[in-house]
């Protein structure tokens, strides 16, 4: 292995157990009107970070939250694995619970064409927050 490509690999390392590390502080806290809001970090949504996305809206519902809104304002790019971890979001909160604030570019572009109809997209947090809270 070459060291470009050893540098690759301990750097795609490195962002994914960063992922996995700040996970926890991509949460903000629950609104009392239990909507909460998941702020995704980072440019991308994919693989590397769509689990790390997936366990966060799993947690988010074991703690008893009902609605949830996931900010993808500084995503501009997404994967299909990353927009699974919306789709299973939700498919786990359900019809009229789940929310996605900020889509635009390619991401809004791959979830009109694979999570079309699956979720709700608002234009801001809290225009999805006022739409979860009716």
């Amino acid at each position: 292995m070459n060291a470009l490509a050893r540098h690759v690999v301990v750097t795609l390392a490195l962002f994914a157990f960063a992922v996995c590390a700040m996970a926890g502080e991509e949460t903000s806290p629950p609104n009392t009107s239990t909507v909460q809001t998941i702020k995704v970090n980072g440019t991308d949504l994919t693989g590397l970070n769509g689990s790390a996305l997936t366990d966060l809206i799993n947690q988010a519902k074991q703690k008893g939250t009902t609605n949830i809104v996931v900010d993808l304002d500084s995503v501009s790019h997404m994967t299909p694995v990353g927009m699974e971890s919306l789709t299973a979001g939700a498919e786990r909160f359900g019809p009229g619970n789940f929310a996605v604030a900020n889509l635009s570019g390619q991401p809004a572009e791959l979830a009109q064409r694979e999570g079309a109809g699956r979720f709700q997209t608002y234009a801001s947090v809290k225009e999805a927050v006022a739409a979860l809270k009716d």
